[in-house]
């Protein structure tokens, strides 16, 4: 059980970087007050019993809930608006949390990794078992989404939207996955399973511009990589231009950043 614990407690630790560690634009506060809540609400449609969260991502709480949320889980608006979206914990088993989270942590992984224009059309859904104050549980559907984003593409607003699909399929497992519609004629639907990361985009260097990454990376000079590899400097150089005109970079920095998130090192 300590060892869950400990294990919980990363978790939730690696998901808060996704939160609490974006930056945000300086003009934020003077639009998000007209963020158009109930446009987004009427839009949603579910195929049960169902009930809305809508979280704040940078501070972690639930900024309003609504639906048949008592019916749905056995709490009131009152216990749960404004409180911290980590009071979730209470909602599944502690097996199903750390599942969700380490799941979650790949979802974010992915979705960050994503150019800023495409991160409107990732969304997530997952199923667990659910449990109600009163303790008795059902088999829930938890779709989530992105519904408001900053100018520098991070997220501001999540809604999550938990549905009661008990009556397709009574028994509760863990089912995680996201969809990419960003490009309508490649859709992804990619199970995020823990301990299986999502597809990574395959690398457009070839093998001996990966060695010189690898090195640049390591903060090596032009000069030592020539002669740790035995070629030119104008050769270290050419590999250089190459890389940052296949992947859009403009500088080292953009380029090893880059690097890190597709997984190309």
């Amino acid at each position: 059980m300590d060892n869950l614990a400990n294990k919980l407690k990363q978790a939730f630790r690696e998901l808060k970087v996704y939160y609490e560690g974006l930056s945000r634009d300086v003009a934020l506060e003077s639009y998000l007050s007209q963020f158009p809540i109930t446009d987004v609400i009427d839009k949603v449609y579910a195929v049960g019993p169902y009930c809305w969260f809508l979280s704040d991502m940078k501070t972690g709480r639930w900024l309003r809930v609504g639906g048949a949320l008592e019916q749905i889980t056995g709490y009131s608006q009152e216990e749960l608006q404004h409180q911290s979206f980590i009071k979730a914990a209470r909602f599944t088993t502690p097996e199903h949390l750390l599942q969700t989270l380490e799941s979650a942590n790949l979802f974010w992984q992915y979705f960050y990794s994503r150019p800023a224009a495409h991160r409107h059309f990732i969304k997530s859904a997952h199923t667990y078992e659910f449990i109600r104050k009163n303790r008795t549980t059902f088999h829930a559907l938890q779709q989530s989404s992105t519904v408001f984003f900053d100018k520098n593409g991070n997220g501001v607003y999540q809604f999550d939207l938990i549905t009661d699909i008990s009556y397709l399929d009574p028994i509760a497992k863990i089912r995680f996955y996201l969809l990419d519609s960003s490009d309508l004629s490649d859709m992804k639907q990619i199970s995020l399973v823990p301990g299986v990361i999502y597809t990574r985009e395959p690398s457009p260097f070839s093998p001996a511009e990966h060695r010189v990454l690898k090195l640049m990376a390591e903060g090596k000079s032009i000069k030592m990589i020539a002669g740790s590899l035995g070629i030119s400097e104008n050769t270290i150089k050419h590999h250089r231009t190459s890389m940052f005109q296949k992947c859009g970079a403009g500088n080292m920095v953009e380029l090893v950043s880059k690097s890190i998130e597709n997984g190309w090192f």
